[in-house]
């Protein structure tokens, strides 16, 4: 039987070809993941690394330098006075506002007489009671030497001191309308000294305190000194290294935070990202005085605010325009404009501000309508009311192109190039303005119509200084002032007209050089030293409004606006300590600012 066997045919078959795994995905994610882990281990071992100390920026080629009776040209010298000298009383700050705390004196009261007794503190050391030793930039230690006590000898040599600088100190101007003689008897037993006060008004005790501001100075300290070092207040100032000198908590001092340390960098631009990078724990200015976008995180940083302290101005040269195509320019120049353009109100990109009593985006109460800025004593208390000219610019009167210069090399760089750009915008100034950078050392040319600049450091109380404005020389470098006076058989002063040379002001003014409007520039002069110098509340009041007068007259510059101030902290310090109000200094309660408990 035969059998045959058949073969079933097997089909064909290929296996599928998968196509392969997009791996892109699993990459990014372990790569974001990566990036996560190590993100939280560089927080973890650099969030504690400034733990001990308050690290605060400066510009690097603006080193403070320290002169408790003088305005600096960098508003950091003016702020750390506060931590290094005692007055009788320094000013200072809480929820509330403004308070007046013991330094070198105890207020004992006033009698009938306007006799002012203040009781002083002969147990406090001067700083170099102590030796420092360094390693490098490190300290070492800090060793009792030799006790150099506090007496009325400082203070004496401090009023001889304060008056031998007359109008040039405000503390002057601030002393001399209240105490009558310069002076104090005493000290008794019990150390008690006494000061006649003026009867023109009634004292209050705030107002003593205010009076009795004035930062102390050692007895025979050099008059003239560039840089004083030697004070009583809670933290002492370290041996220089590259000409600057940081801090550290004095050994008898309150302190809570132990170091100060002073960080140099090029320029402001930067000073966000270092704070956000961890580089600095306290940011005194933001730009343009704004809140910040990259600091947005409560749960890392928070704000205080105070009143302005600096207003940019457009400054005319008095020797290329005339007193008609100023008045043209101020008006021009609409303080307004230029400011709504400046922080690009009502456009996505709007700069907010925040200001220290809560308002928020208040732009229209930092424009100027007067040389006295509209958040100082002056127009806060009505004794100015400035007039706006509301007519419209008569572009016939200015030249073919007004030409505005700006030096950005020391300080507010990212508000000079903004404000640059918003001058030479034609929607804001009509296409009539070139503005353009300089260099320092052209400024005393006078090569333009208009100096842009940012008037920093002025005092939003009575004491508002104007020689800063009219009689600083025309370098942003060096800080000083061109005043010279004349005494009569009798002892009495009075201003001579040299003051105002040409190559000695920003506005070249020059009574001798400009004929058309001699007797208004000597009279406006006049009025600058009156006010300046007088002793009584009321004169300088009237003078206040005389100055402001005139000047609306002769039209010397556009006073455009005041710049917001925020400060920013990291939130390694409890904000419950930090108290920043009104025209307290910023720096005055740092002594006690405290690190928030982990």
């Amino acid at each position: 039987m035969d059998t045959t066997t058949q073969e079933t045919a097997i089909p064909s078959w290929t296996p599928k070809q998968e196509k392969p795994r997009n791996r892109k995905p699993l990459i990014i994610l372990a790569g974001v993941i990566v990036l996560l882990i190590a993100g939280a281990v560089y927080y973890f071992l650099t969030r504690d690394k400034l733990r001990g100390m308050i690290v605060i920026p400066y510009i690097a080629h603006q080193k403070p330098t320290i002169d408790p009776h003088l305005p600096t040209s960098t508003s950091l010298s003016d702020k750390l006075e506060e931590i290094q000298f005692d007055a009788l009383f320094n000013v200072s700050a809480n929820p509330s506002g403004i308070v007046y705390e013991d330094g070198l004196g105890e207020f004992l009261g006033i009698d009938q007489n306007n006799i002012v007794s203040v009781r002083l503190k002969t147990n406090k050391l001067w700083h170099d009671s102590y030796a420092i030793t360094m390693d490098d930039d490190e300290l070492k230690s800090i060793d009792k030497k030799q006790d150099h006590l506090f007496s009325a000898a400082d203070l004496g040599f401090t009023l001889k001191r304060i008056q031998a600088l007359g109008s040039l100190s405000p503390d002057y101007i601030l002393v001399s309308q209240a105490i009558d003689p310069l002076g104090f008897e005493g000290p008794d037993a019990s150390n008690v000294i006494r000061f006649k006060f003026r009867g023109d008004r009634i004292w209050k005790d705030t107002d003593i305190k205010e009076v009795l501001s004035f930062k102390i100075l050692p007895d025979g300290s050099d008059m003239n000194a560039l840089n004083y070092t030697n004070g009583t207040a809670a933290f002492m100032m370290l041996p220089p290294k590259d000409g600057v000198s940081n801090y550290h908590k004095s050994p008898d001092g309150t302190a809570n935070i132990a170091d100060l340390l002073l960080s140099p960098f090029v320029d402001n631009s930067t000073f966000t990202t270092e704070l956000r990078n961890n580089n600095i724990n306290v940011l005194l200015d933001t730009p343009f005085g704004s809140l910040s976008p990259i600091l947005d995180d409560t749960s890392d940083y928070f704000t205080k605010s105070n009143v302005s302290t600096t207003f940019f101005a457009v400054l005319f040269n008095t020797q290329r325009l005339n007193r008609d195509q100023r008045r043209e320019a101020r008006k021009l120049l609409s303080g307004q404009q230029i400011m709504n353009a400046l922080y690009k109100v009502g456009t996505e990109q709007q700069r907010n501000i925040i200001d220290y009593k809560g308002n928020k985006n208040n732009y229209s109460d930092y424009v100027n309508r007067s040389v006295f800025p509209s958040t100082s004593y002056y127009i806060e208390e009505e004794v100015i009311a400035p007039i706006v000219d509301s007519s419209p610019v008569n572009l016939a009167v200015l030249p073919d192109t007004l030409r505005i210069a700006a030096c950005m090399n020391f300080g507010y760089r990212e508000e000079y190039a903004d404000l640059i750009d918003v001058l030479n915008t034609p929607a804001v100034t009509r296409g009539r303005v070139k503005a353009f950078a300089i260099q320092n050392e052209e400024i005393r040319a006078g090569n333009f119509d208009g100096l842009l600049v940012a008037m920093s450091g002025y005092r939003s109380n009575f004491l508002f200084d104007l020689y800063d404005i009219f009689l600083r020389e025309p370098d942003l470098r060096t800080y000083k002032i061109n005043l010279v006076t004349t005494s009569d058989a009798q002892g009495n002063y009075s201003i001579n007209p040299i003051s105002f040379k040409a190559e000695k002001n920003f506005f070249r003014l020059d009574p001798d050089l400009n004929t058309a409007e001699r007797a208004d520039i000597l009279q406006f002069l006049e009025y600058l030293y009156g006010f300046m110098s007088t002793r009584q509340i009321g004169d300088k009041q009237e003078y206040a409004r005389r100055v402001d007068a005139l000047e609306q007259q002769l039209s010397l510059g556009a006073w455009m606006f005041s710049l917001p101030s925020l400060a920013y902290f990291t939130t390694q310090f409890d904000s419950s300590s930090v108290d920043l109000y009104g025209v307290a200094s910023q720096l005055s309660t740092m002594k006690k600012w405290r690190e928030r408990e982990k």
